[in-house]
Parts: structure tokens; sequence; C-alpha cells
């Protein structure tokens, strides 16, 4: 089959899409005022009373650089910014000297810096790498300068420091770095050290799940009301924790639920109600965190998202359409224009092909080599989400005040990209059939993340193509986000 090269405009243009489906309607569950309590005290264990909150995963703390062993180096073909303190200690560098010359010529002011932090560029060579490399592809600066000579890009990268809403400081990892997506994605056992995690990090279902939804109900119980909705992302996290890791649900479904936990999160932060008197709105969080402990433990959800049907022609139409926003940037990335070939491929696309004609040969990928590879690392997306809800720090967003942002925007935004890199795997699972495998998965992770994840233009127009839709809530989404393969099989409300 002939590999599309061109453009995907014809494709894109206006997104083809099948109709999307009418919104599933999510029951309400009253948050005060109750007569019927939705929760009952479990049984608290001495573990959990005893253990510190939870800190997140500890990927970070794992993170070696390979070095000249990388597969896609930070140090090629990438914008290499310096901050203006790297860059007046280079400018002392003796002339005569080798890195001197070099410094010389490729490192350059800005005409106009932005900040100290972004005041000069490193000019890359004819092959787009950073000319301070040395022909085994290590650091000429660390080699002979040391690691404190470094920019500060270029010394923490891919770690990620930042600061939560409540003050808290914490290192991620960007998935953009192949071997820190190797790390995340592909750790089967990740636990943050914290009585939940450590419960549920061997026993993913059944009563152990259940037992971690009830000691995070418990922490939710006992938590001081606090004046902004921020001081209870711990409490958050660690529902969204055990909400992520709760196999009984595909991972399609975890993020509907999730989704619909942004939606009832809304009103609390935004509503008149809150505005006029706030305290008493987030004093309602804990409630609502309780409720949705009951509610996905019980799996009061499972009957109406049984007669939701996943939408692959709207999945393939979206991606589609965020592919090509990036097609001109990839230019330079040749691994992600490869892994795009591979999907377009899989799915058979021939330029001006509708999504709607794809779906017979993307459903074959998905139930045939996509969801058994799932079957059998099921960890994988869930390490994403799990990433994903730390280092954006979800569902409040990633600005550094400590005001809420709206988290139904925040979920949009993961759901975007949540679907896409889907999607990719599913396709380029088409063209490989059984040989995909794990590697395949880091492949497309990492080059996707290194294309998206650093340019905030593309997440607006992305939001964008779904709110243009009318695709702004879990309800709304739920086909876009569901599998068509691999979700378990429907069990009772309860499922006990």
């Amino acid at each position: 089959m002939k590999t599309a090269t061109t453009p995907l405009a014809d494709a894109a243009s206006g997104l083809p899409l099948a109709a999307p489906p009418p919104p599933l309607t999510i029951p309400r569950l009253p948050v005060a005022g109750r007569s019927v309590p939705l929760y009952r005290e479990p049984a608290l264990t001495e573990r959990a009373l005893r253990e510190p909150a939870a800190p997140g995963p500890r990927y970070a703390e794992s993170f070696q650089c390979i070095g000249a062993e990388c597969e896609d180096s930070c140090c090629k073909a990438w914008d290499l910014r310096l901050d203006q303190a790297t860059y007046e200690r280079y400018q002392l560098i003796p002339v005569e000297s080798l890195l001197g010359k070099v410094v010389q010529s490729s490192v350059v002011p800005l005409p106009e810096p932005r900040s100290k932090h972004w005041y000069a560029r490193i000019l890359l060579n004819e092959s787009l790498e950073c000319p301070f490399l040395t022909e085994e592809k290590w650091c000429g600066i660390q080699q002979t300068l040391g690691e404190e000579a470094l920019s500060h890009t270029c010394k923490t990268y891919p770690r990620i420091h930042q600061r939560t809403p409540t003050g808290k400081r914490e290192t991620t990892l960007h998935l953009s770095c192949p071997e820190a997506s190797r790390l995340v994605l592909l750790t089967e056992h990740p636990g943050s050290g914290d009585s939940v995690s450590s419960q549920i990090s061997g026993h993913i279902s059944g009563q152990y799940i259940e037992a971690a939804y009830e000691e995070v109900a418990a922490e939710s119980r006992r938590a001081r009301t606090g004046k902004t909705a921020t001081a209870y992302l711990g409490e958050i996290r660690r529902f969204l924790l055990v909400l992520l890791r709760d196999r009984r649900y595909s991972v399609g479904e975890r993020m509907f639920l999730m989704g619909t936990f942004a939606g009832r999160l809304r009103p609390l932060l935004d509503s008149p109600e809150a505005s006029g008197n706030q305290a008493a709105m987030i004093g309602q969080l804990p409630d609502l965190l309780r409720d949705y402990c009951l509610l996905a433990g019980q799996g009061t959800l499972r009957p109406a998202l049984g007669q939701v049907t996943s939408q692959p022609a709207l999945q393939l139409g979206l991606t589609l359409g965020l592919v090509n926003q990036r097609l001109d940037r990839a230019l330079n990335s040749l691994r992600f224009l490869d892994v795009v070939k591979e999907f377009l491929e899989g799915v058979g696309y021939q330029p001006g092909t509708p999504p709607e004609k794809l779906v017979p040969a993307f459903q074959r990928a998905e139930k045939q080599f996509y969801a058994p590879l799932m079957k059998a690392h099921p960890w994988i997306l869930e390490n994403y989400l799990i990433h994903a809800v730390y280092r954006t720090l979800f569902p409040f967003g990633e600005a550094r005040n400590k005001a809420a942002s709206n988290p139904e925007h925040e979920f949009r935004s993961l759901s975007t990209h949540f679907v896409a890199i889907r999607t990719l795997l599913v396709g380029m699972a088409g063209l490989h059939g059984a040989t995909f495998d794990t590697s395949q998965v880091v492949r497309l992770v990492q080059s996707y993340s290194r294309m998206v994840d650093h340019h905030a233009e593309f997440l607006s127009a992305a939001g964008g193509l779904l709110e243009s839709r009318n695709l702004v809530d879990a309800g709304s989404l739920a086909g876009l986000l569901l599998e068509g393969a691999g979700r378990p099989a429907i069990r009772a409300a309860s499922m006990a």
C-alpha cells in the first residue's frame, strides 16, 4: 500500500466527521442537603492513618540520561536557549580554545531578549545538531567545564521542577525525551510511596480497589476545610490515582469518569454562589470526592456507559486534523513523520479519503493488534494519564498561581492528547500487525510529545477543534473517549 506523504488538509479541512453522538446523560448526585447518605464510613487501616500524603510518582528520581545512545537527542533539531548568566559565562571562555571558537561562531544573543531566562540561543550546525556535541555525541561543555557550566535548560531537561498551588515542590519529566518516556510508560508498578498506591500496585481490581476508594473517601472526610479548591489537590489526586488504576473499567471509561468529576467540580469554583459564598461552596468539595468514590467504586454509571458506542470516525477525523496542524513543524523531526506515515498506511489513508472510509481498517487493527498489546501491558496508558495529572497539575492547570482554572478545559486538553495518541497507535498497529510492541508505543508517545507539548499554540488550536463542534464535556466526548475493542464486560451496578 502506498504511503501518503502529502499534507492532510483534504482530510482535515472542515473535519468531515461523523455526526457527534448525543451527549451521555450523567446522573446528578446531590452534594448537599441529601436525605439518604451516599457514603458509609469505612473501617480505616492503620497504614492509612500512619502514612503521609502521596508525594507523587517517583519517575524523576530514577531518570538517568543515556547520552550518546539516545535515539532522538535533545541536542538536535531543537531551539537551544541560553539564560543570561550562562551566556555571559561562555563569553569568558578563551577565544583561542576549541570551545571558545564555537562560542564565538554559534552563541548569539537574541535581538530582543524576552527575559534573563531566554537571553540567547545556540545556532545549530549543518546537521541540525548542537555545535558543542563531540564526535561521540556527548556534550563538550560538560566534558570540559563540568555540569555546573551547563545552561539551566541543559542541566535540568527532561526534569520539570514545579510548585503546586499548595506550595509544594515537585519534579516530573518531559515525555519528549525517549528515556523519560520509557521510564514513565513501561514501569509496571511506579508507586508513589503512599498507602493507596501501595495497596493497589499489585492488586488492581476487586476488594483491593474498593478498599482504596474507601481510604480516599475517608481521608476527604477528615480533610480540613480549605479556603480554596486547590487546598484539596492532594485528596483529588489520590482519588484520580485510584480511578486511573481501576481496571474494572476500560481506560476510556476511566477518562469519562474523570471528565464527569471535572464537570461537577467546575460549578463549585465559578458559579454565582461560589463568588458570593466561596468558602461554603468550596467546603462541599470533600462531599463531592466521597460521592465520586462511591460512584466509581459501585459502578453507578456502568449501565449508562454500556449504551454508548465508540465513534471511530470521530476519533480518526480529530486525529487527522491535529496531525495536519503539526506537519509544518515536523520537517525537522523524521521520527514524528515516520510514525505519522505508519499511522496513515495502517488505516489505509489516501489523499481525499474521508474518515468514515478508514473505519473498517481501523477497527480491525484495534481488535487484532492494539487491544491485545494493551491487555498484556495495561499500565502503559494508565501511567501516561497519571503522569499527565501530575505534570499539568490537573484539574487546576499549570498556571503558577493559587487561583483554580477551568477543570473542564483541562479535561478537554488531556482528552485531546489521549484520543490522538490512542488513534495513532491503532493505525501503527494496523501496519506492524503481530510485531506491534511497546517500543513502538514509546516511539509514538515521545515523538508526539516533542512535537506538541512544547508548543502552546497547538493546545489552543486543538481545543478549538472540539469546542467548535460542541464537544466540551464528558457527556459529549464519550464516543470520542471510549474504545471500540477491549472494554470490560458490563457488570452489575454494584460491581461486587
